[in-house]
């Protein structure tokens, strides 16, 4: 791997680390596991940008951060509940693409303005913005999801 790559890597791994910080603030996360969130969230946004890095889609991306992030979260024998720990969903919050889910929806807007013989081309920008948002979301949940199903806790712990 070049140097772009590893300092794009690094790039979204921290920024993603203060995102889910924050989110751990507004989630009211104890002080003492503030430092996990950030973690949580650089993790995933460093595997979902790795993972961009070998050319796939970001719903696939988004899956597999959210699959290990789940993964290493429930491997971790302390987590907060049987169902899985804050510190997996603070994670991937970061992960979810406003950007694109912003231009779906400005691109909604927009084909109110224009007469309907144009609008093919916004139409198919907008749906696909709309598709690939909506695909990730999922993706993020399923990913979420499986790690808990497959590794079931003890009811004592």
């Amino acid at each position: 791997m070049n140097s772009a790559i590893i300092s794009l890597i690094l790039h979204q791994a921290f920024f993603g680390g203060i995102a889910a910080a924050g989110f751990g603030v507004l989630f009211n996360c104890p002080r003492r596991i503030l430092g996990l969130c950030f973690c949580s969230g650089a993790l995933a946004l460093a595997v979902r940008t790795l993972c961009q890095g070998f050319d796939l889609s970001l719903p696939a991306s988004s899956f597999l951060a959210a699959f290990s992030l789940a993964l290493v979260d429930r491997t971790w024998k302390r987590g907060q509940s049987p169902r899985g720990s804050v510190l997996a969903a603070v994670g991937c919050i970061p992960m979810v693409p406003g950007g694109l889910a912003a231009k779906g929806l400005m691109g909604l807007f927009a084909l109110f303005r224009i007469p309907p013989e144009q609008a093919v081309a916004p139409l198919v920008s907008t749906l696909e913005n709309l598709i690939v948002v909506i695909f990730t979301l999922v993706a993020i949940g399923i990913g979420l999801c499986i790690p808990p199903l497959l590794y079931p806790r003890e009811s004592g712990e």
